[in-house]
Formats: C-alpha cells, sequence, structure tokens
C-alpha cells in the first residue's frame, strides 16, 4: 500500500516538473540563440517580478514533496527490505531444489528425503549390496546443527555411497550452491511431533530386522551363489546376446524400408522380427521384459512410441552383451572376488555376529525387564547403529558386533563407563550432541559429528540407550558404580 503511494506520487512529481520544463522551453519560444551564460546578465529589477516567484513557489513546492515523500517512502522500507529477504529465500531454495534434482539426492535418500537405499559395493567382503541404507534428511535438522549438516555434504562420508559434494571436499558444488542445497532441505523437514511419533516405527524396524536376520542372510548368499553361476554361465550366453545384438541393430537399421502400414517409421516386418528378438532375449534372461510391437498402432504400448520402444530393445540388448563380454574377459578376477564374497557371506551366516540375546541383556543390564531391553536395542540399532555398529548400514549379513565401531568410536568394553565416570552426563550428551572442539566426557574433544538426539527422543528413550550402553552385556566389566 505504502509502496504503490509512494511510487504514485514520485510519477506525478517527474510529470510535473516535466510539464514545467515544456512550458518554460514553449514560453523562451526558440529565442535565446545566444548560450545563456554569455548573454547579459539580468538585473536586479527583472529579477525581483514574477520570475523570481516563480523559481521560489517551485522550490517551496519540491521541498513539500521532498518533506512529504520521505517520511512516507521510509515506512515502507521495513517492508521492502524484509520482501527482498524472501525473494532472495525462495531464489535459493529454487536454485537448492535444481541442485537436488540435477545431482540426484533422491536417488539415494528418497522422494522428500524420507530416508532410502543404493547399491554399493560393501568395503569389507567386496559384496555388492543392493540396497546400502541411506538415512533420512527430513529431520535432519534435529539432529545437526547447519554448519554441521554443511561439513558432511561438503566431504560426504568415506567408505559409504555418500560422496563429497563440495569444492573443499573434492566435489563439484561451490559453497553459494551447498547452501542452497540445504535452504531446500529446509522447506521438508518434520515438525517435532511428527519426528517425534517415527520413533515407534523405527524401533519396530529395528527389532524386526533382527527377527528375520537368518532369512535376509539366506537369501543374500542365494544372490552370491546366483552371481557365481551368471559368471561360470557367461562364456555359454554371450555368443547368444552377441547374436541377438546384432540382429537388432540389423532389423532397426532397415526399419525404413518395406510396407509400413501404421506409418511410425518401422516395417511391418521389423515390428514383427524385433517383437521375436525381444522374446527370444526374454527366455535367455538378457534382459527383463521386452515390447510387444504392433504393425498397426504406432503406440503398441500406451505412453512408449513404437519406435522408442524399438531403440530401447536394440540398446538393453547390445548392453547386455557388452557386460558378458567384460565378464568373460574378466572372468577370473571376478570369480575370485564373488568366490571370496561367498565365503564371507557364509562365515557371518555362521558367526551371526548381529545376534542379541534379549534376555540375557534383560537379565544383567535390565534388572530382568525384557520389554526394556527390547525397546534398549531397537533404539540404539534405529538411531545410533548406523555410526556405532560398522556395516549396519550395509546389511544383516555385513554387520559388526553391536556398538564395536565404525563411524563413530566402539562404545564396547567399558569405553562408555570410561568416558563417562557419571550416568547423568552421558545423558546429557545424548541429548546435546558433541560440539567441535568441546569437551565432553572424562578426556574427549568433540568434533562436531556426534548428533544430539534431545529433539527427536524421549528423555526416557534417550536413558535407556545409555543403560544399554552402560550394562553388563557390553561393558565386560561390570555393574557400574552407585556414583553412576
Amino acid at each position: 500500500m505504502l509502496n504503490s503511494l509512494v511510487i504514485t506520487l514520485v510519477a506525478l512529481g517527474a510529470i510535473g516538473w516535466f510539464a514545467f520544463l515544456v512550458g518554460s522551453g514553449s514560453r523562451r519560444g526558440g529565442r535565446d540563440e545566444v548560450p545563456a551564460n554569455l548573454s547579459a546578465a539580468a538585473t536586479d529589477d527583472e529579477l525581483e517580478t514574477t520570475r523570481l516567484d516563480r523559481a521560489l513557489i517551485a522550490a517551496v513546492i519540491s521541498s513539500a514533496f521532498l518533506a512529504l515523500a520521505l517520511p512516507v517512502y521510509y515506512l515502507g522500507e521495513n517492508d521492502r527490505q524484509l520482501g527482498f529477504v524472501e525473494e532472495f529465500d525462495e531464489a535459493s531454495v529454487e536454485r537448492g531444489l535444481e541442485v537436488w534434482d540435477e545431482f540426484g539426492c533422491a536417488a539415494c535418500h528418497g522422494a522428500g528425503g524420507v530416508g532410502g537405499g543404493v547399491s554399493f559395493l560393501e568395503p569389507r567382503s567386496q559384496v555388492k549390496v543392493d540396497s546400502w541404507a541411506a538415512p533420512s534428511l527430513n529431520d535432519v535438522f534435529f539432529r545437526y546443527e547447519r554448519d554441521e549438516t554443511k561439513f558432511w555434504i561438503v566431504f560426504g562420508r568415506a567408505g559409504t555411497p555418500m560422496p563429497a559434494w563440495g569444492l573443499e571436499g573434492g566435489g563439484p558444488l561451490n559453497e553459494q550452491q551447498v547452501d542452497d542445497l540445504l535452504n531446500y532441505l529446509g522447506t521438508f523437514q518434520l515438525s517435532q511431533t511428527e519426528a517425534l511419533i517415527n520413533i515407534e516405527g523405527n524401533v519396530s524396524g529395528a527389532l524386526a530386522r533382527l527377527d528375520g536376520a537368518d532369512e535376509a542372510v539366506a537369501n543374500q548368499i542365494s544372490a552370491q551363489e546366483e552371481l557365481i553361476a551368471s559368471v561360470d554361465f557367461a562364456p555359454t550366453l554371450l555368443p547368444i546376446a552377441e547374436g541377438l545384438a546384432e540382429e537388432a541393430a540389423r532389423e532397426l537399421r532397415l526399419a525404413g524400408q518395406g510396407l509400413d502400414t501404421d506409418g511410425d517409421g518401422l516395417s511391418d516386418s521389423a515390428e514383427q522380427a524385433l517383437t521375436e528378438i525381444g522374446i527370444l532375449a526374454v527366455a535367455a534372461e538378457l534382459i527383463d521384459q521386452a515390447p510387444t510391437l504392433d504393425p498397426t498402432n504406432v503406440e503398441s504400448s500406451i505412453g512408449t512410441s513404437d519406435g522408442r520402444a524399438a531403440r530401447t530393445l536394440v540398446s538393453q540388448v547390445e548392453s547386455r552383451a557388452a557386460e558378458l563380454d567384460l565378464i568373460v574377459s574378466s572372468a577370473d578376477s571376478i570369480s575370485a572376488q564373488a568366490d571370496s564374497g561367498l565365503a564371507a557371506l557364509q562365515e557371518a551366516a555362521i558367526a551371526k555376529r548381529w545376534a542379541v540375546d534379549f534376555p540375557v541383556v534383560a537379565a544383567l543390564t535390565f534388572g530382568g525387564n525384557l520389554e526394556d531391553a527390547r525397546r534398549a536395542i531397537g533404539l540404539f540399532n534405529g538411531y545410533c547403529a548406523r555410526c556405532h555398529t560398522s556395516g549396519y548400514s550395509a546389511g544383516i549379513a555385513f554387520q559388526q558386533q553391536p556398538a564395536a565401531g565404525g563411524l563413530g568410536p566402539s562404545l564396547r568394553d567399558g569405553r562408555a563407563n570410561t568416558q563417562f565416570l557419571v550416568t547423568a552426563d552421558m545423558i546429557e550428551f545424548l541429548i546435546k550432541g558433541s560440539e567441535n572442539g568441546a569437551g565432553y566426557g572424562a578426556n574427549g574433544v568433540g568434533s562436531g559429528r556426534m548428533p544430539g538426539f534431545g529433539t527427536v527422543l524421549s528423555q526416557r528413550d534417550i536413558e535407556l540407550i545409555v543403560q544399554y550402553l552402560r550394562g553388563q552385556t557390553l561393558d565386560g566389566i561390570g555393574v557400574e558404580s552407585e556414583e553412576g
């Protein structure tokens, strides 16, 4: 409202001043042939007439205009500055969304940052993991400060699928792009109530993971055995793939010749031949599915033209042939790695490092309360194991002993009790997290990488985690002192 008034007043003043100048020029009627600075000066009698009056009136009007306009402009300045800030923030969020989309953040962290999974080579066993667990980002600012979150984006996490994205860490994003991405992350953060509601689902999921561990490991072993079998069968399959790829490419290359009933650029005979090639490729397990091309329809599958479907089929068969060729040429090294991975999985199935004896934990640490023991372990696995249990994110088959350390330090063998002499100090540390350069516990120095859980977990749940970590089943020392 004020901005519109100011603009209107300025416009009217400009129009009035322009009219005054035009009027003054027209009255002179082109008589000033001699430059004004070379003509004779006006006498006092000439000046002290209506000419002076007009000048004084113009000055008074201009002063009055400024006296009114400046306060009005000032009153709207705060709103204008807030509007600029809002515009800058909106533009930054839009750029952050472009970064999110361009670099495929949702491919790992899920749409809306709900968490997801990504294929990755597990570093210890060299087994390909189909779904390395990527953390949720829709609650990241409850766990980390903005600068701490920025650190992970810039430098990534070594030994995980999370690469360094910032220039300082060797990635492609400059500082402004990282800040824009952070601003975009802020647009889909959960409310604290929603984050607290998620506790039960996270605990249930972590416990279900343990309950289904044997089946999950057996499935991983079966997948590895299938991989070994596919490597062994590759020399037999390669000639079939190469033959189909060559035939498919030829049919596509000559597809413009002959009768074309639907006028889509693919002859009827080419569509029939490519359909048959697709059937053979699926039967040979070269590809998962193939199109059925109808010579009387330009779009045999709704939403996809026959021409595009044909090109996709040829590309898939050619890619599979190239993949098989690579496997055959590197069969020795691939087989050795696959065999080693199978041995690691079989050993994991026997060792069962993920296993937790809930009744024993309940008896030794929770005074026999099995419900508290299960919840404490579910909370630890759901919120802490990603950093403090090596291999946890890769899957149950690759997990080491609970709390044995990973990105974060080991918490076994009494380390929790050694670092925090008093339980209350450890509870406070889990609530607030670490601060870069600030001391914690007996001799710890924070790096800012330990998140605080006070905004996403209840006080009671944090106390259960601390009780589990300080209990006999993990400390190897005994029950903590009464002072603790």
